[in-house]
């Protein structure tokens, strides 16, 4: 029988272990790092990996996901958190045009690695941008793979 594991828990335990098993997966998100994400899914890994690899960025989404492709492109596999589904837009254009093109538009040359999670809802009641829920976006973009499901949504890069 498997061990019963809320969804945060089986996320952190999936992250801790691509980590262990690859040196080049990295998290980063905001607050990701000492405060241990939203939910608490990073709980602990940045006691265990360090600032290198789990790294906390400023308020900036556009900037998360661009840096994140970047990285992709010289050999990383980041974990990228965006706080909350309405916080996803100002990184929307790097999503959209970038990360879900670039292996179609390179003819398959280049591999994009990037897995994004946007928690949503999440049950806390608050105002705009915490329990929004804008999927459709996603799932009409060609190339993007996203899949849907409670917690992560993941693109195949």
């Amino acid at each position: 029988m498997g061990t019963n594991l809320t969804i945060g828990k089986a996320i952190n335990a999936g992250l801790r272990a691509a980590m262990e098993h690859d040196p080049k997966v990295l998290v980063m998100g905001e607050d990701v790092g000492r405060l241990g994400g939203v939910f608490r899914v990073t709980d602990g890994l940045y006691k265990d990996f360090g600032a290198d690899r789990v790294i906390d960025t400023p308020l900036a989404e556009s900037g998360i996901v661009g840096t994140a492709i970047g990285m992709a492109l010289r050999g990383y596999r980041p974990v990228v958190e965006i706080q909350f589904d309405g916080f996803f837009f100002p990184a929307a254009n790097q999503t959209f045009t970038q990360l879900a093109k670039m292996r179609r538009r390179s003819a398959g040359k280049l591999s994009v690695p990037v897995v994004m999670r946007i928690p949503y809802g999440g049950g806390i009641g608050a105002v705009e941008h915490h329990s929004e829920s804008p999927e459709a976006y996603f799932t009409h973009t060609a190339g993007s793979g996203w899949s849907r499901s409670p917690t992560p949504r993941t693109p195949t890069g």
